[in-house]
């Protein structure tokens, strides 16, 4: 977008919005501010300030997602964010944490420690079966000293899996099939280094430039369309977690664990010492329906460990998509004049045009209260229930 589309209809269209700010702004030419520049100032206030200013206005909606036995964490699928709100697992409450010392408290993390082998200086690989199964994926690690004393630990990496899987070819549209299968719901992203998809645990990947895509978390078959060409050579990445119940380990050595079994091989990079104790530290659980969740670093924690697929149902809120082409317009129509009013507020401010800013907050302020009114006449309807 390089010049002004002037508006042809009523409405709050992204080509409405763009001219409200240019009128406000005072730039009327494209010389002063681009129509890509504006359009730059109406996102960041769209997609990343009124959000957490109108919290419980934007799109309140049930996130949902299925758990996996033996899993424990699960990644907080883009597109939503939430703070306190009423979770339940297959229909049962959950206590809902977001102070990982409070909830460690309530579910300590508590490590089994098993003498699996005694070291003869020459012999490098190891098998057998944990005590006590199954495993939380992530805990694992075994070690023993070598003949010089050097302590090797090899530890769990988890299920986490990243690689390359296209190269850029100068188009915008890639497709496959990921090497590793199913996926966890809301795992997946995919980028080119420039661009960047996230996964909204529903099979959709949104791009940070506006691009599109789709996963299909049993089969690991994607495809995305990039908002820019891809340049020829560049390789394109994709990170997600598995749900395979085997994981890698690796560090001084390498080895495989499985979760559910406890069965592990490990190999060392030297042997360890005559006489040495090997010996392996994780975190054993009893498997059954989730209790307690954290919420914390974008990822959600379960406790107990899900012994089974539960249906894990939370309050959430859906953030804003960018608006990208001319006709794009806004979840509610009436945060139009909200977006032209909040973007034109931070070009005065970059400006440092405070007597403009001043003189314009208030008529910010007043489409802002109207953006609210939807929710005030929502809450003013609902009847209050205690919660005992």
């Amino acid at each position: 977008m390089s010049a002004t589309v002037p508006p042809s209809t009523a409405g709050w269209t992204l080509a409405n919005i763009i001219s409200k700010v240019r009128s406000v702004t005072g730039t009327p030419s494209a010389d002063q501010l681009t129509d890509a520049q504006i359009t730059a100032y109406c996102n960041n206030y769209y997609v990343y300030a009124m959000p957490l200013e109108l919290k419980e206005q934007i799109e309140n909606q049930f996130l949902t997602f299925k758990t996996t036995p033996g899993v424990d964490v699960y990644a907080f699928p883009s597109g939503y964010f939430t703070d306190s709100p009423g979770a339940y697992a297959d229909g049962f409450p959950l206590v809902f944490y977001q102070d990982p010392d409070i909830f460690f408290q309530d579910w300590p993390q508590q490590y089994a420690v098993d003498n699996i082998a005694t070291g003869d200086g020459s012999t490098t690989t190891f098998t057998g079966g944990l005590q006590n199964p199954p495993v939380i994926v992530g805990s694992l690690f075994i070690a023993s000293d070598d003949q010089t004393g050097f302590q090797q630990i090899v530890s769990d990496q988890g299920t986490t899996v990243t690689e390359e899987i296209a190269t850029g070819n100068g188009g915008t549209a890639y497709s496959g099939t990921l090497t590793a299968f199913p996926i966890s719901q809301g795992s997946l992203s995919i980028t080119d280094s420039v661009e960047t998809f996230s996964d909204n645990g529903a099979g959709l990947l949104t791009g940070s430039a506006g691009g599109t895509g789709t996963i299909v978390y049993t089969t690991g078959v994607w495809s995305v369309t990039f908002n820019a060409a891809v340049a020829t050579g560049v390789a394109i990445e994709a990170t997600y977690t598995t749900n395979l119940q085997t994981g890698t380990l690796s560090g001084n050595g390498v080895g495989t664990i499985n979760y559910l079994t406890g069965a592990y091989s490990v190999t060392f990079d030297s042997a360890p010492a005559s006489s040495a104790v090997i010996y392996a530290k994780y975190q054993g659980y009893t498997g059954n329906r989730p209790q307690g969740v954290l919420f914390f670093d974008n990822q959600f924690t379960m406790r107990p460990v899900p012994d089974q697929a539960y249906q894990i149902l939370m309050q959430g809120y859906v953030i804003p998509s960018f608006l990208v082409n001319y006709t794009d317009t806004p979840l509610q129509v009436e945060w139009g004049a909200l977006i032209a009013y909040g973007a034109s507020l931070d070009i005065f401010g970059d400006r440092g045009d405070l007597d403009n800013y001043d003189r314009y907050f208030s008529v910010f302020k007043r489409y802002e209260n109207i953006a609210l009114g939807r929710t005030i006449q929502q809450y003013t309807a609902e009847q209050s229930v205690p919660r005992f």
